[in-house]
């Protein structure tokens, strides 16, 4: 997480410094769409990697009540 949001803070002041030197509305309209979709993008690929190390998480904490089950029933 501390990556991700070092890495969203310098890609936000580097189109903040793009737009300050944009010289048509256009050009700022391209330039704040290409910020949202990769914004949009790294975000969707972050929440992916945190649904799998929760997903990993309950795995681990629910093996040994798996454990205690199997024996249970032997």
């Amino acid at each position: 997480m501390t990556d991700y949001s070092k890495k969203a803070f310098e890609d936000s002041t580097r189109v903040f410094e793009q737009l300050v030197g944009c010289k048509s509305v256009e050009q700022a309209v391209e330039i704040q769409s290409q910020y949202a979709k990769k914004a949009y993008d790294t975000y969707m690929a972050e929440m992916s990697k945190i649904g799998e190390m929760y997903v990993g998480l309950a795995k681990d904490a629910y093996k040994p009540v798996e454990a205690a089950m199997t024996k249970k029933a032997s």
